[in-house]
């Protein structure tokens, strides 16, 4: 039996008008420990709700889609007709491909190349237009069906997509020198290398405690030739000061951020009190060319 599905954040501004959904636009976040929820109004250009939901993560695409489905019992607003509505695949089954490499009719090769097979599952391909690649990943198929009866529309892409293009497209008009982004999830983590305004290393590592974080992010760094002495590293996602893998980043590496708020957007005054960074990829992925 799986546990009860209780938000963690609720933050609803009273401008969104359930009976009124066909006027915004819904992003979804996935992931087999939890399901992010963000509303947006294209009309006025402001984001007005998240809602996140946390639990322990689920091995079973089955107990996964009936979690989905008890959010939205005692949420009905979640499954109504949208103006938009835009999926995150939240998990570890993905890797990149540069588009002169990249065939479709391969694309199961690239995926079994670096990841374990994935029974009872398709194989999907995301086109990456700002990194000039194309991200490949497993997607359950239990999941896309629940995904398609609950939203119908529903326009589905991985998470790494989003956090690729959404750095590309954030920083294009930006000069500086190169530059480390860092996504934190649960047991891994997103680390890209943007350079020149140019994609120059995308991964995900896996990591089990905070010397294993810091290992794979140093480790690759020096692969990519940046001193984290004079390196500006970015998070995002799940960390914190004070949690074990920031507070061992520090000693080693001397510029550290979070990423701030996109000032592309307004903000309802119900999102003011979240931690930004948390879920700014979820924000972020509105103004992504995916």
């Amino acid at each position: 039996m799986i546990a009860q599905a209780k938000p963690t954040i609720s933050l609803i501004d009273k401008s969104f008008k359930q009976d009124f959904s066909r006027n915004f636009q819904l992003t979804i976040r996935i992931a087999s420990d939890g399901f992010s929820f963000v509303i947006f109004s294209p009309e006025k250009q402001r984001f007005v709700g998240l809602e996140n939901y946390s639990f322990n993560a689920l091995d079973d695409e089955y107990q996964l889609a009936a979690m989905l489905d008890e959010i939205m019992m005692k949420q009905p607003w979640i499954a109504y007709p949208y103006q938009q509505v835009k999926i995150l695949i939240d998990n570890l089954s993905a890797v990149i491909v540069p588009n002169p490499l990249f065939e479709e009719k391969e694309k199961g090769s690239y995926l079994a190349f670096a990841q374990a097979f994935h029974d009872n599952s398709r194989i999907v391909s995301d086109p990456l237009k700002t990194a000039d690649a194309t991200l490949v990943y497993y997607l359950s198929n239990i999941l896309a069906a629940k995904i398609k009866d609950l939203w119908a529309n529903a326009v589905i892409r991985h998470l790494s997509s989003a956090f690729i293009e959404s750095i590309l497209i954030g920083n294009k008009n930006l000069q500086h020198d190169p530059m480390v982004f860092v996504h934190v999830r649960n047991k891994a983590f997103d680390m890209l290398v943007l350079a020149d305004q140019k994609l120059k290393f995308y991964n995900t590592f896996r990591f089990n405690t905070k010397e294993d974080f810091i290992y794979f992010l140093l480790f690759a760094m020096e692969q990519q030739h940046l001193n984290p002495e004079k390196t500006i590293v970015q998070f995002s996602g799940a960390i914190e000061s004070g949690y074990e893998i920031y507070t061992i980043c520090e000693r080693y590496i001397r510029h550290i951020q979070f990423e701030k708020r996109n000032k592309n957007f307004d903000y309802s005054y119900v999102l003011e009190t979240m931690p930004w960074h948390h879920h700014s990829l979820l924000f972020n992925t509105f103004q992504c060319e995916l």
